[in-house]
């Protein structure tokens, strides 16, 4: 028997969840809501809370996250319809952003590099609301493997140490499927 199954959404979306939480999720219409600031989809159901209309989400409910509560939590792959227990996880607002999709105005391709006026690639990382400047390279992927090594350091397990293919990748650089491992 598979480990996981899927909701059926609106606007040709499915969601997926554990086999164990199906049928407890199933007793509600669930639908796809778009997510502007995340440009992308959350499986979310309609109910009234207060005498005003809600939408609480789908991984919220899983997490017993009450609607309104200000923890937040984070999908660790960043799939927002990737609704098993193994990719969720309770997080700050500080945690939750360190994990969040480069920005769309990067223009490297990488998290945490830009390039600077004179040719070369600046590295940098936000820690504690603060930029910290990790140096000036000749490549493009020296900067970002100092910013990889930093985001391991700085942010533990909510580090945004990816490739530009979005696999995560240690301070070294590999996946850790080049080390043996699973994603």
């Amino acid at each position: 028997m598979k480990d996981h199954r899927e909701i059926p959404l609106t606007q040709g979306q499915v969601a997926i969840v554990d086999a164990a939480d199906y049928e407890w999720l199933m007793q509600w219409k669930w639908q796809a809501l778009w997510a502007k600031c995340t440009q992308s989809y959350y499986a979310a159901r309609h109910t009234c809370i207060g005498g005003k209309d809600r939408h609480p989400r789908m991984h919220r409910e899983i997490l017993g996250l009450a609607f309104g509560e200000k923890r937040e939590r984070d999908h660790i792959n960043r799939n927002t319809l990737d609704n098993r227990r193994s990719n969720l996880r309770i997080a700050t607002k500080a945690e939750n952003i360190r994990n969040a999709s480069k920005r769309r105005d990067n223009t490297s391709g990488l998290t945490g590099v830009r390039s600077s006026k004179t040719g070369r690639w600046e590295a940098r990382i936000i820690f504690d609301k603060r930029y910290i400047h990790l140096g000036t390279f000749d490549t493009r992927d020296e900067a970002h493997a100092a910013y990889c090594s930093a985001a391991t350091a700085h942010h533990g397990q909510f580090s945004k140490a990816r490739n530009e293919w979005g696999e995560v990748q240690d301070e070294t650089g590999n996946t850790p499927e080049q080390q043996g491992g699973t994603q």
